[in-house]
């Protein structure tokens, strides 16, 4: 009766036509707020997510869609340099991201489920402050208790260091972003807040849920 569903459209239809004739669940929807903002239509992340999105629209399928941004989980990428020598390379230490924890979204999805008056509502999800990369580190010195350096790097050796996490639309949608938000507060979404009545998780929180991926092994 209740399906949580990840935005790839590759077998969307299929998906849809066997939904259907399963007797129509309700459909939570990982979706993105990249497709709510400006060029969306050329950023290839966000054109996925928009055409699951207005397929479940066009369906019969009664469907919500959460829509976060920045996954804190997104910085588990500085694991293996900081777990080998503490220090992370990186450009635009001043970057901004108001970066959400993976429970924060499965709290909302759990709501869409089980009570009423989600069907049909799209909801922007974000983390409750905006830091940035410099204070991302800092926090996971502190959840670690070991020191942790950022050394800041041109886009072009980022570059280079994230083609293991994806391909080139990938790459460059990220490096937009940073640049974007260097030395600018990312803004902050109030519907955690207002669907559960209390305040997000915050990354300093994120850090310390997740201490042990950046601690070295043995």
């Amino acid at each position: 009766t209740k399906v949580f569903l990840y935005a790839d459209a590759q077998g969307i239809d299929g998906f849809i036509k066997a939904a259907e004739a399963a007797g129509s669940p309700h459909i939570v929807l990982l979706s993105t707020s990249s497709l709510t903002r400006e060029n969306a239509e050329n950023n290839p992340i966000a054109q996925m997510h928009v055409a699951v999105e207005s397929r479940l629209q066009a369906s019969a399928l009664p469907w919500t869609f959460l829509r976060p941004g920045t996954f804190a989980t997104n910085t588990l990428q500085w694991a293996p340099a900081i777990r080998a020598t503490g220090t992370v390379k990186a450009p635009y230490p001043q970057a901004h991201a108001s970066a959400i924890h993976e429970t924060d979204i499965a709290d909302i999805a759990v709501r869409a489920f089980t009570e009423p008056g989600h069907q049909g509502q799209a909801y922007l999800l974000s983390g409750p402050e905006s830091v940035t990369q410099q204070e991302q580190i800092e926090c996971l010195s502190e959840a670690t208790g070991r020191p942790i350096r950022l050394e800041e790097v041109s886009p072009e050796e980022y570059r280079a260091t994230l083609s293991r996490w994806g391909g080139d639309n990938f790459i460059d949608q990220l490096l937009e972003y940073l640049a974007m938000w260097d030395g600018k507060p990312m803004p902050v979404c109030p519907a955690y807040t207002e669907l559960t009545g209390k305040k997000g998780r915050t990354y300093a929180q994120w850090a310390v849920d997740h201490a042990a991926d950046f601690r070295p092994v043995g």
